[in-house]
């Protein structure tokens, strides 16, 4: 036994010793360790984690696994494709913007925190300032998320890194060319399955494949139960899910395979570290499609940010109200 743990432990050192780069977490590293790493081939991963509520099938922190598990993937792959590069992984930052039940303006839903698109902005653009402010030029956000306020705080937080110190930060779920490599994947789902699932813009099939593909554990074992709750274009959609007794997704959870979620994962996976690939050697960000462009030609998607925004405001007066009006 213990000649076969001294085996396993060689090679586990040996194989440490074969990888093409480091993966560093910053949360096990002293001062001296991070003022010694070289800025200019260091990158930083801020990873994130919406908890939102995904139906009653998936766990609240379906973004945060899935964030969890690209990061891994996209640290793994920038460290075999650029061997000279460091990766530096922050620990999760759990918060995150709006949660899909404001498709259908259902603002209190079981399973959703959210910050406030503003804090989530604010948040981010502080720690862009701290990795700045200490010669950091490399930063990719890793935030599974696709409500048009939270991608849109985080591209401005990464717009300000940009503008304030010339570095480049990259909000990866916010452009085209990442969730093209999820997307892409299910073009290839039959008639019969794309019928089944709608237009499906939250928790359906490909969450749900995901899911099982990732963490079955935390799949409830009835998914197979489910019915479908679909609309065919985006107005029958938003309009689905403001009705009386929605569920909390949209799609078809029933149709879900471990096989669907490893073709959809793969792909998604592969199209983030190639585009983050591509942009560590040397392409323009500004350059890629972005995602809240698109949301933006929908007036469904102009009808969310405005009563977000709306509702941001009114928030962030009420605390304002309240700091004005507390005691000393």
């Amino acid at each position: 036994m213990r000649l076969q743990m001294s085996a396993i432990i060689t090679s586990a050192l040996l194989l440490s010793k074969a990888l093409p780069a480091q993966v560093l977490h910053v949360a096990d590293l002293n001062t001296r360790q991070i003022r010694a790493l070289d800025r200019s081939h260091t990158v930083v991963i801020l990873q994130g984690g919406m908890i939102e509520e995904h139906g009653p099938y998936l766990p609240a922190f379906t973004d945060g696994v899935l964030s969890d598990h690209l990061t891994k993937e996209l640290a793994a792959g920038i460290a075999k494709e650029r061997p000279k590069w460091t990766v530096l992984v922050f620990p999760p930052i759990s918060a995150g913007a709006s949660g899909s039940n404001e498709i259908g303006k259902q603002y209190s839903f079981p399973g959703t925190y959210a910050l406030r698109p503003s804090t989530l902005r604010a948040a981010f653009a502080d720690l862009a300032t701290e990795l700045g402010d200490q010669g950091f030029r490399w930063i990719l956000i890793v935030h599974v998320h696709g409500s048009p306020l939270h991608i849109g705080a985080l591209d401005d937080a990464a717009d300000f890194f940009h503008d304030t110190y010339g570095g480049t930060m990259v909000n990866l779920w916010g452009l085209m060319q990442v969730l093209g490599g999820w997307g892409g994947a299910m073009q290839s789902m039959t008639d019969a399955e794309k019928k089944a699932d709608g237009l499906s813009l939250h928790g359906g099939m490909d969450e749900h494949s995901l899911m099982l593909y990732l963490r079955p554990d935390l799949v409830a074992k009835d998914f197979h139960s489910a019915k479908s709750v679909i609309g065919a274009n985006y107005e029958e959609a938003f309009a689905t899910a403001r009705g009386e007794g929605w569920p909390g997704y949209l799609g078809a959870p029933q149709i879900a395979t471990v096989a669907w979620g490893k073709k959809i994962w793969t792909a998604f996976a592969a199209a983030t570290v190639k585009t983050s690939v591509e942009i560590l050697d040397g392409k323009d960000a500004a350059s890629y499609p972005r995602y809240l462009t698109y949301l933006k030609t929908l007036p469904q998607y102009r009808d969310w940010i405005s009563s977000s925004n709306a509702r941001d405001s009114v928030a962030g007066a009420r605390l304002n109200d309240w700091l004005a009006r507390r005691k000393p």
